[in-house]
């Protein structure tokens, strides 16, 4: 097997895998690291000649982060040595066979803000557990459980139960058929994960936004989730004003029936004048982008994808792809107009994305001149926001269902789910 495969599942390293077996705390700390862009993780990361058997096999590596080249171990915070060598077994054989910049991971964080480390929490009976896992020495990552604010090392063998059977009910699919690797015992009988690329079947979107599946798709991959967790998915978020510009005329038609809805006209002088804008500035300039909280150094530049003409979609939302490309010395940004606008809505929204190649959704509406309501001065933008569901919160996903995320509410608008094997 070469370097970065992920299906372990088809040629496995059972001695690795085992030594790691049933430790859902190993799982979380894995969906949380893939849930960060920033790393461009991947989980069960395949490096030839490393298997724990150190017998010339493929051995897999529990997370690496393509954008840095680190790679980590993860274990409980006793074994932070056992992670060490293996995270420096891992980087060996790595920089001799796949490439020279890997290296012992040192970046490690976890994608709550708030409380950093944390990564998983629930509470019941009046009590609380809570996961931890924090950045070791280089290449270790090191988990821990606080028990109602204290330490706890050694779970009581029934509230370990119940804390697996929890864990256990929120990652795996109910549909599921667990298959325990041969030798493993209860409790800690649980499969290893798979992790796979995310996908958009017919179907797992709104249809206003079926042109745009090949962009969405490659925007999840590019700056949510390489891979996530099989059965799990990403939901695909719009605000609720946009998503009701989309769907609300086709909604209305549905409605009434036979009656002919008139749809907003591209052709009409506002929606025509805004498109002419940023067709022109597309294929004039090629770059309407800005640097969005990213070193001096490194500029991320935003290209219109092509073809280069938005389109309009829904009720009048103007939809059009950018693509993120690394460049030294970017053209200055224009700075007036409504491409101007545009482009620093673009800058406090677009998250930031440290790959090149990142790509994006922008949804637009124009907004006109109080003196001449025909005249485009602005553009309202807003871009589909990604959140990673488990299995669980994947099973009672549906379109147009309200989710909380930052504070506001958002509109599923689509679902990219797991392929099958």
């Amino acid at each position: 097997m070469t370097c970065g495969k992920i299906d372990w599942w088809r040629e496995p390293d059972l001695t690795g895998l085992l030594e790691r077996h049933g430790q859902v705390e190993h799982l979380v700390v894995q969906f949380d690291f893939l849930a960060q862009a920033k790393f461009n993780g991947r989980a069960e990361f395949s490096i030839p000649g490393a298997s724990k058997k150190f017998n010339g096999e493929t051995g897999y590596a529990d997370i690496v982060s393509i954008t840095t080249g680190e790679i980590w171990e993860i274990k409980p915070r006793k074994l932070e040595d056992k992670a060490v060598k293996e995270a420096t077994w891992y980087v060996e054989n790595a920089k001799a066979r796949c490439d020279p910049r890997w290296h012992a991971g040192e970046s490690f964080t976890t994608k709550n803000i708030a409380r950093p480390g944390l990564v998983y929490e629930i509470k019941g009976n009046g009590n609380k557990a809570e996961l931890f896992a924090v950045q070791g020495q280089p290449g270790a990552v090191l988990y821990y459980w606080l028990i109602n604010g204290k330490p706890d090392s050694v779970l009581e063998r029934s509230f370990a139960w119940a804390l697996r059977l929890a864990i256990v009910g929120a990652y795996f699919a109910t549909s599921q058929t667990l298959q325990p690797l041969p030798g493993s015992k209860a409790p800690d009988n649980l499969p290893p994960g798979k992790f796979k690329p995310p996908v958009l079947q017919p179907g797992s979107c709104i249809p206003e936004l079926n042109k745009f599946l090949k962009l969405i798709l490659k925007s999840i991959r590019t700056t949510c989730a390489p891979t996530i967790f099989e059965n799990g998915a990403v939901a695909i978020l719009l605000e609720p004003g946009i998503y009701n510009r989309l769907v609300g005329p086709r909604i209305v038609a549905n409605q009434l029936g036979s009656l002919q809805v008139k749809q907003v006209d591209p052709t009409v002088k506002l929606y025509r004048e805004t498109l002419a804008i940023l067709t022109t500035a597309g294929l004039t300039h090629g770059i309407v982008g800005a640097v969005i909280g990213l070193p001096v150094a490194f500029v991320l530049v935003i290209i219109i994808a092509a073809p280069a003409a938005p389109e309009v979609a829904g009720g009048g939302v103007i939809a059009f792809g950018v693509e993120a490309t690394t460049a030294a010395g970017a053209p200055t940004v224009l700075a007036n107009g409504v491409l101007g606008t545009l482009t620093t809505a673009l800058s406090t929204q677009i998250r930031v994305a440290v790959a090149a190649g990142a790509a994006f959704l922008v949804l637009a509406t124009p907004r006109a001149s109080m003196a001449d309501t025909s005249t485009p001065v602005a553009l309202d933008v807003s871009l589909p926001k990604f959140t990673i569901l488990t299995p669980a919160q994947a099973a009672n996903a549906r379109l147009g269902q309200s989710v909380p995320l930052d504070g506001a509410e958002w509109i599923i608008a689509g679902i990219a789910t797991t392929p099958p094997d």
